[in-house]
């Protein structure tokens, strides 16, 4: 299996104040920034595993396993365990160790 980008990979904190033309940012989870509280997480593992942390109904997060595929350069496919939940086409804009930008398709 081809696969991202080495720079795509770990645990990744949603930056929404960062986001612009319908492209998301995502820095380092752990990271300092503004408003984290409550933000989506991803984890993108090389073993072609995927996580996303959502904030839930309670004070708990949800948390939405899946299994991602690159599809074409920069495109990967992300497919969910959870009934009901439709797969998403993730484009990598750019990935540095400090950063990721994903348009969601």
């Amino acid at each position: 299996m081809e696969q991202p980008p080495q720079e795509v990979f770990g645990n990744w904190q949603h930056a929404f104040e960062e986001d612009a033309h319908g492209i998301a940012v995502y820095r380092p989870a752990g990271n300092s920034f503004a408003s984290s509280e409550g933000c989506e997480k991803l984890e993108i593992r090389q073993d072609g595993t995927f996580s996303r942390v959502v904030p839930g109904p309670s004070e708990a997060p949800d948390i939405i396993k899946g299994e991602w595929e690159q599809t074409k350069d920069k495109l990967i496919h992300v497919s969910y365990e959870s009934p009901g939940l439709a797969p998403q086409q993730l484009e990598i804009i750019e990935s540095k160790p400090d950063i990721l930008k994903v348009r969601k398709l």
